[in-house]
């Protein structure tokens, strides 16, 4: 399953390239902090510390200057101790539109595949009635879907394709977490990074 996936995405990645030639690629880093989606977003500038790092590819779909469509893949990975160490790979797709010269603001959904590694010892009762450890380096494949608000800063006023500051709210819902107890585990995360624009040979002629 989990194969199937990462070479869809693969595939959907070299289609993005042969449509579109205005690329970005970028890193952030994440605060990820289980509590009510959206709503929980304020925990993450108080709450606890869970800290990740992704990176992404991105493409711009349209050509309008005052709004952007663009399709990323993404892959990173968080750690929140005690709970669960997560690997995500997933596309997405959002919509931002220019407020002024430097600043855009946007949202965007996605959905794709996580592996969690869990963060405690796991113990399962054996044919003898005795529970034995289970090894924690043994991830469990999930889906994950999100929604995101984002905002971005060009750090050159005149040139809308330089390099770029951004945020990020996501809301993740994970799943399937725990089978028959608990099926879907939402994860909000704050993510802040730098973009830089792809020369193509066709942009350098």
């Amino acid at each position: 399953m989990r194969y199937k996936i990462i070479t869809l995405l693969i595939i959907v990645s070299f289609a993005l390239n042969a449509i579109s030639q205005n690329t970005r690629f970028g890193v952030s880093f994440s605060n990820n902090v289980t509590s009510f989606p959206v709503l929980g977003y304020q925990q993450l500038f108080y709450s606890q510390f869970h800290p990740g790092i992704d990176c992404f590819k991105s493409w711009k779909l349209n050509k309008n200057e005052k709004s952007s469509v663009e399709a990323q893949i993404i892959a990173g990975f968080f750690y929140h101790r005690f709970v669960q160490t997560v690997i995500r790979i997933y596309p997405s797709i959002s919509y931002s539109r220019k407020l002024n010269k430097r600043f855009y603001l946007g949202a965007g959904l996605g959905a794709g595949y996580a592996m969690a590694f869990v963060g405690n010892d796991v113990f399962k009762l054996n044919s003898e009635g005795v529970y034995e450890k289970k090894s924690s380096l043994k991830g469990r494949s999930q889906y994950i879907v999100n929604f995101e608000i984002k905002g971005s800063y060009n750090l050159k006023k005149d040139e809308p394709d330089s390099k770029k500051l951004f945020f990020a709210f996501k809301t993740f819902v994970q799943g399937i977490f725990v089978p028959g107890y608990v099926p879907v585990l939402p994860v909000n995360s704050l993510f802040v990074g730098i973009s830089i624009p792809l020369k193509s040979k066709e942009n350098e002629k």
